[in-house]
């Protein structure tokens, strides 16, 4: 018991220190943003429908399950589950899972494509339980769609580790970016550069991404502090580069010369914004992304866009492996938690005079 206790204080040990460590980086990023952005994080950044985060799982105690494998020597299968396999962000954070776990010879580790549909992720989730995997890594493509298959592997014995898009039940935990202070350090970036005063249009993700909404709540927090900033028009182009590049285009013909600057909730749609703007011959626009992938900071140094935030999506994929190979080899029973332990990852605000910072080795 005297052990278990240690890894209980542990847990909560790492746990915290990874979202202090984190909020401390993001604080500087964010050039010191008001409290109100850190109340809203708290606020915020709970998964749609009243779901609760906090560091650590609730209660005095953690459960234990009455037997488990040993994570050095037992054989053991590790499953990630990216929305899209195809993805920049979601091949970063494979291979930074598989990075990791590397160091377990033990340790056999497999990908399965999302196909962007939580049906597809739900099925695959069923036949992992059915194979009796050992843990999972998801990037869930939508949050009450793949609750039910996250909770049927808790219960069937299977630490769930979320990256980025949480899920609406408890489970072993969630790496994520920092949407709203993300949001926050866009927003006060664009007010400086147009000295406080000007027009701006959202192009936003796919309707009730948690992700898209934290973002928005930060950038809209950080426009309460410049009143004469406006928001001329904010419409989804569902993360699509593509349709991003439409609606653009649609924006230009609607408000035209009204236009300053432009916060598109991923890189993707950002990319899309540039290009049909290049297209128009509207260099006067800024145009500001989220994520860091190596296109957008490509499209950073040649000027199609002007910034973004940067996330080490590998360094975010081999926390997520640290820490499901933690529950493994604790034997920690995570299908008793009733609130999901977070872990932020600290973001840094990119553009043309400090993108070459983001070395190549670093880039996804």
């Amino acid at each position: 018991m005297k052990l278990k206790r240690l890894i209980s204080v542990a847990l909560a040990a790492v746990l915290t220190v990874g979202i202090v460590s984190c909020g401390a980086a993001n604080q500087q990023n964010a050039g010191g943003a008001a409290s109100t952005a850190a109340e809203a994080t708290s606020a915020a950044e709970q998964p749609a429908g009243g779901g609760e985060q906090t560091a650590a799982p609730s209660g005095d105690g953690i459960a234990f399950k009455d037997a488990g494998k040993n994570p050095y020597t037992d054989p053991l299968k590790i499953a990630w589950i990216p929305t899209a396999a195809s993805e920049a962000n979601g091949t970063a954070w494979g291979k930074g899972i598989e990075q990791e776990l590397q160091y377990w010879s033990n340790v056999e580790f497999n990908i399965f494509d999302g196909e962007r549909s939580a049906e597809k992720q739900t099925e695959i989730m069923a036949d992992l339980v059915a194979q009796g995997y050992d843990g999972i890594v998801l990037q869930a493509w939508n949050s009450d769609a793949c609750a039910q298959a996250v909770k049927d592997a808790e219960e069937a014995g299977i630490p769930v580790v979320c990256i980025n898009i949480d899920v609406n039940t408890p489970h072993a935990g969630l790496v994520a970016m920092t949407d709203v202070e993300a949001g926050y350090a866009i927003g006060e970036r664009i007010a400086a550069d147009l000295g406080g005063s000007g027009n701006v249009v959202i192009i936003e993700a796919t309707p009730g991404a948690a992700r898209g909404e934290n973002l928005q709540t930060g950038f809209k927090q950080a426009l309460e502090n410049h009143p004469d900033i406006k928001i001329l028009d904010s419409q989804t182009a569902e993360w699509n580069m593509e349709k991003a590049n439409t609606l653009m285009q649609n924006y230009l013909t609607t408000h035209g010369d009204q236009i300053d600057a432009v916060f598109a909730h991923n890189d993707q749609m950002a990319e899309g914004a540039g290009e049909a703007c290049k297209n128009a011959g509207r260099d006067d626009i800024m145009i500001w992304g989220a994520n860091g992938e190596t296109k957008a900071l490509e499209y950073i140094e040649d000027g199609t866009i002007t910034g973004t935030v940067y996330t080490n999506c590998y360094n975010q994929g081999a926390t997520a492996a640290r820490l499901l190979m933690m529950y493994i080899g604790s034997n920690i029973n995570t299908s008793t938690f009733t609130k999901t332990p977070v872990i932020k990852m600290p973001p840094m605000t990119v553009d043309k005079d400090n993108v070459s910072s983001i070395t190549p080795e670093m880039r996804w």
